[in-house]
């Protein structure tokens, strides 16, 4: 069975920084540098008491909200973050009470960064082609803002924190083909 992009929507928290914020703070980069070499004016990031499970929730019920979805149709949740609130238990779990989803459906979460939204689709595929499921949720949620030191200028210009909700189903806008995936773990370091 052939899988589908149905719906897609965001959230985005509104705390904003700009680039003439960071340059108050490093003068030695220009808002007009940070523009010209990574192409962000602004980024997002959450409040201290705001996680990524929030950002999830919003962009999951934007989702509900601009698109008519019966929640009641989803039968599996696919969360991606590396800013879980917890280690345990998965936020998945908590996305799905939470969200008011059906209590028989399945939910996982999976830790990647920026490969994290191709690998949803590519898992949400193989869900739909097995049969587990036809209406996937993947939710991709982040707050690096948390986790990125305030004197780091590099990471600061490039994160900001956000959430995107998909709906993948058996029809859709946009279908869902092959995929051809690596890994090289030699970089770590």
């Amino acid at each position: 069975m052939n899988a589908y992009i149905k719906e897609i929507s965001y959230y985005l928290p509104g705390k904003e920084i700009s680039n003439h914020d960071l340059a108050t703070q490093f003068p030695e980069w220009s808002a007009e540098k940070v523009a010209n070499k990574i192409g962000i004016n602004t980024r997002y990031v959450c409040e201290d008491d705001e996680f990524a499970s929030d950002l999830a929730v919003n962009a999951a019920e934007k989702l509900f909200n601009e698109s008519g979805i019966n929640k009641s149709e989803i039968d599996f949740l696919l969360y991606c973050t590396q800013s879980p609130d917890y280690l345990l238990p998965t936020t998945a779990c908590l996305l799905q009470k939470r969200l008011g989803l059906p209590t028989n459906m399945g939910a996982l979460d999976f830790n990647l960064g920026c490969s994290g939204f191709v690998y949803g689709l590519a898992l949400a595929k193989g869900l739909i082609a097995s049969g587990i499921a036809r209406n996937i949720l993947l939710i991709t949620a982040e707050t690096y803002s948390k986790h990125i030191h305030a004197e780091d200028k590099g990471n600061r210009t490039i994160f900001g924190d956000a959430a995107a909700a998909t709906l993948i189903s058996t029809s859709g806008f946009a279908q869902i083909e092959d995929f051809s995936v690596g890994t090289d773990g030699k970089g770590a370091e």
